[in-house]
């Protein structure tokens, strides 16, 4: 079958499948609204702005970035209706939260632009900038840079842009093979990379390491009782605290930041990269056999037989693992097995934290059972699914949710600049951050449809729950929760935070139930 297009008074006879190849849209066919600059006063805009880790230690502002942002659209009156920011993550993949974030609104055609000071904060990778600039452009969003000229509607535009893309590439790749060639030589110089441990000190002006003897005979205590074949980690991590001198990161010593220190060789005077072992320029605090006396030992408690563990002999599967956390802490609890009966612990101190609660310890059924009958207990309006479809519609709603997540966007700016200045520590930041960011994923405006679907099933949950099996109940609790709190000084569950796309649902129960909205749509239990 074919169809006739006149042009000119001529009949030209197109088949379909050329007619389908005519029409197919490419990656070379840019139209005109394809160059940033032509996109009209008022056009909705997304800004990214990134900075790796190493890159906040030394002083690279993401204030910076967002500024000259937002002074390139206010120069042409777009409007920013977006912010997206990945503190800490580097470029090298797209293994960043926010960035794929920004991805899903663009294909949600939440925005018309996305804007970045350079491409190398949005990628540094070519075939993933080339493949994203291909997938914008399929659903009409174009990137621009603030200090890079970009214009896609010509063939010479896009061959810079390509040459941008290596370019970044190139760097990345190639800094990364010049530090590690750089560290290698380091070493074989016996010159240590990075900071020296615990029992050490590094004088930045000469560049020399000398002994701190305080230290040092812990460190010779530790590695001898070690040695004796008489003690673990644990024990030592216990030993270690009860000199009062914390480690390098101001922590108490734990039993994982033990292991690690028992197996330093730079202790006995070599220096590591990677694999390969040089003689260190620094001195010894041990010598090579009582170093190597403490590898025998440990590869001699690595055969002992854990039993006082027991995993293999739990009764029943834990259906909370990994979302009962502590209600103090809010770190989660580990499982631990005693004669066969599963218990939930708080374990803060063996990590080298601090937790009013730590060693505290919960049934594993009676968590679980807790959990259970909050779930049976779920009561909705009558007129819920109405209730449902009348809060969607409220843009009040909607606009608290938006501004919530813009505060957090800048909360998560601040945050990371205060970790640059030093004014939190490196485990006060990572806590800090991800609750920002387990609140901002949380704040979505979820689907109707999808919302009474949920609705469906909370509404009903009660009347299986019980015949379920653990299988299905462990399946049932992941899917609707991201965390379930446990206060062991009351003795009971004190809030619970559902997926995000059960808010709404939770929402409306609450007058019925047993439980109160908090912050951050972690919802609080009452007696």
């Amino acid at each position: 079958m074919t169809d006739i297009v006149h042009k000119e008074k001529e009949p030209v006879v197109y088949s379909l499948r050329r007619k389908r190849s005519l029409h197919r849209k490419r990656l070379m066919d840019v139209d005109k609204a394809a160059n940033p600059d032509q996109l009209p006063p008022g056009t909705p805009i997304a800004v990214y702005s990134r900075v790796s880790s190493e890159e906040q230690v030394h002083g690279y502002s993401l204030d910076a970035q967002v500024n000259a942002c937002k002074a390139f659209a206010a120069q042409r009156k777009w409007k920013i209706v977006k912010f997206y920011s990945d503190p800490g993550h580097s470029a090298k993949d797209d293994n960043r939260p926010d960035f794929a974030r920004m991805i899903a609104h663009a294909q949600e055609q939440q925005f018309k632009a996305i804007i970045f000071h350079k491409l190398d904060r949005f990628s540094r990778n070519i075939e993933n900038t080339l493949r994203y600039f291909r997938d914008l452009n399929s659903y009409d969003v174009l990137i621009a840079s603030v200090t890079e000229d970009f214009d896609f509607t010509t063939a010479q535009g896009r061959l810079v842009f390509r040459m941008m893309a290596l370019f970044a590439q190139w760097y990345l790749e190639n800094l990364s093979a010049e530090v590690v060639k750089s560290k290698v030589e380091m070493a074989r110089r016996g010159i240590q990379n990075g900071p020296v441990p615990f029992g050490y000190i590094k004088d930045n002006e000469s560049n020399k390491i000398f002994i701190i003897e305080e230290e040092a005979q812990l460190v010779r205590m530790a590695y001898e009782l070690y040695a004796s074949g008489n003690h673990t980690d644990q024990t030592i991590a216990d030993f270690m605290n009860q000199s009062g001198i914390k480690t390098r990161r101001g922590n108490k010593w734990s039993k994982d930041t033990v292991t690690d220190f028992l197996q330093n060789e730079f202790f006995y005077g070599k220096v590591a990269y990677r694999d390969q072992l040089w003689p260190g320029r620094h001195q010894a605090i041990i010598t090579k056999e009582l170093f190597d006396r403490v590898k025998e030992v440990r590869a001699r408690h690595a055969v002992r037989p854990r039993s006082h563990l027991a995993f293999n002999k739990l009764r029943r599967i834990s259906l909370l693992r990994r979302i009962v956390c502590c209600s103090q802490c809010e770190r989660p609890l580990r499982v631990q097995s005693v004669k066969g009966y599963g218990y939930y612990i708080e374990t803060s101190l063996f990590r080298g934290k601090e937790c009013v609660d730590s060693h505290a310890r919960v049934r594993m059924d009676t968590m679980d059972q807790l959990v259970i009958d909050l779930l049976r207990d779920i009561q909705l309006p009558e007129a819920w699914q109405k209730d449902i479809e009348r809060m969607l519609q409220d843009m009040d709603v909607v606009r608290k949710i938006e501004n919530r997540r813009l505060e957090i966007e800048d909360e998560l700016r601040r945050a990371g600049r205060a970790f640059a200045d030093g004014a939190f520590n490196e485990d006060d930041y990572d806590r800090r951050r991800k609750k920002l960011i387990s609140e901002k994923d949380s704040l979505v405006i979820p689907d109707g449809a999808r919302a009474i679907e949920m609705g469906l099933q909370l509404e009903t949950i009660g009347d299986f729950i019980d015949e379920a099996t653990d299988d299905e109940k462990y399946k049932i609790l992941h899917i609707l929760f991201d965390a379930v709190y446990y206060d062991f000084g009351q003795k009971r569950l004190v809030g619970f935070k559902p997926h995000a796309e059960f808010v709404p649902i939770f929402r409306l129960a609450a007058p019925f139930s047993v439980w109160s909205e908090k912050e951050g749509f972690v919802f609080r239990t009452v007696v």
